[in-house]
Parts: C-alpha cells; sequence; structure tokens
C-alpha cells in the first residue's frame, strides 16, 4: 500500500522487471498487488492468509483476540477482502478467493519466497495464529544465537515467525514482513539504492543464502534473498 502509486510502480518495475498496474505482472504471472495507501504514510507490504470465507477469517481473527480494521468487502469479481490485526497489532489481510488467488508465480527469481511475523512476543503470537488459524509450529536456529519458527498447515510451510530483540529500536511494531528471491543481492542492492531506496539491514550471510532488508523509494520495507546452493538444488 502506497500513497503513491505511481512512484512505487516505477521502482519495483525498475528493481524487479514486474509489469505494473493494479496486479504487477511478471511475464504475464501476477506476483503482487498495488493498493492506494493513505497521504503522508509510509508505504508497505500487506500480506494476506487465505480464508475459505473472509467473515469466517474475520470472527476467528476476533477469537483469536486481534482486532478488525476493515471489515470484510467485495473487491469486484477478484474475491472478498478484510484488513485485520493480530493480538500484538501486526497487521495483515484476509482473502476470499473469487477468480484471483493470489500470486501466480513461485520460485523463482522476482517472485515472493517468503513472509513472516516480526513480534516482540513469541508466545502470544504462537497462540494467536495457532487459535486463529490451526497453525502449527516447528522452531530452527537460522543463525548462531537467531531463533526462527516456521508455521505449518498439515505438512506445508506457510511463514513465518521472527522474534525482535535489541537490535531493533525500541517501540518497533510487530509487522508481517514479505522477502522475495532474487539472482543477485548485492546487484538488487545497488539497483535499489539508484531507484531512491535504502539499505536497512545487510547484506547478511545465512545458511539460506545472501539476504538483505530493504526499504523502497515510499519507505516500505522488504526482504531480499539470493538462495544458497543447498536451498536451490532442492528445486531440481
Amino acid at each position: 500500500m502506497t500513497a503513491d502509486p505511481a512512484g512505487a510502480a516505477a521502482f519495483y518495475s525498475g528493481l524487479f522487471g514486474w509489469t505494473p498496474g493494479e496486479v504487477f505482472a511478471l511475464d504475464g504471472r501476477a506476483v503482487a498487488g498495488l493498493l492506494p495507501g493513505e497521504p503522508g504514510r509510509p508505504g508497505s507490504w500487506l500480506c494476506y492468509v487465505s480464508a475459505v470465507a473472509a467473515e469466517d477469517g474475520v470472527a476467528a481473527v476476533l477469537d483469536a483476540g486481534g482486532s478488525v480494521l476493515v471489515p470484510a468487502h467485495d473487491r469486484g469479481p477478484r474475491g472478498r477482502a478484510a484488513l485485520v490485526a493480530d493480538s500484538a497489532g501486526a497487521v495483515f489481510g484476509l482473502w476470499q478467493r473469487g477468480t484471483s488467488g493470489g500470486a501466480e508465480a513461485a520460485a523463482e527469481p522476482a517472485t515472493m519466497c517468503w513472509t513472516e511475523v516480526v513480534t516482540w512476543d513469541e508466545a502470544s503470537a504462537v497462540e494467536f495464529y495457532g487459535r486463529a488459524f490451526h497453525w502449527s509450529e516447528r522452531k530452527s536456529e537460522i543463525a548462531e544465537g537467531v531463533d526462527h519458527i516456521e508455521w505449518f498447515v498439515d505438512s506445508r510451510t506457510v511463514g513465518g515467525l521472527s522474534v525482535m530483540d535489541e537490535r531493533y529500536p525500541a517501540g518497533t511494531p510487530a509487522h508481517w514482513r514479505v522477502t522475495f528471491e532474487v539472482e543477485d543481492c548485492a546487484a538488487t542492492i545497488a539497483r535499489c539504492l539508484e531507484l531512491g531506496g535504502a539499505v536497512l539491514t545487510g547484506p547478511l550471510d545465512l545458511p539460506v543464502g545472501h539476504y538483505a532488508l530493504l526499504a523502497d523509494a515510499q519507505g516500505g520495507t522488504f526482504g531480499v534473498i539470493e538462495l544458497s546452493d543447498a536451498i536451490l538444488d532442492t528445486r531440481l
């Protein structure tokens, strides 16, 4: 979401080669949306959780201790949506599929490869998402001293959870973060800077690949990762 859709369209088409529009496309396949935001507010990425019925998803969020920011509403023939927040205030969307089920491209450069909630309170997040969506979790150490949780529905990974620590400024609100796969992390960082963006963290050398946290020219934050050969080999 951004108060400057034209600026965001120019940034992401320049960074990832996407064709801009209400829905960004990569080689004709939907990869992301573009929604107008409130004037004066920085841009932000909005992650969605799929719901069989948007109203039922809203009820589940409320029952788990979350809140509703925008009730369920039609988005034309593409589907129904609602804007909600978890018990710590992390904002995300609910999406009831119509003609659109979301991104049509994945597991390749310039597409989303990961999404996660970033919060101060691990236990609260585990309780909320487990209760609202029946997600189960598995914890692992992605770097020395850095724990990470993966969310599962049955045996399928649906996202993750990262816990903020002293490296984050005090008062940083809980939020959802999206990460995109790239071929070359260093080149993507350089291109981001050329387009008026910023580097917030990294590049970091992680077991899963080279990662950086960036901000677009409108202030929206997102991650990029050049996946390790070990991860890419699992696709063969």
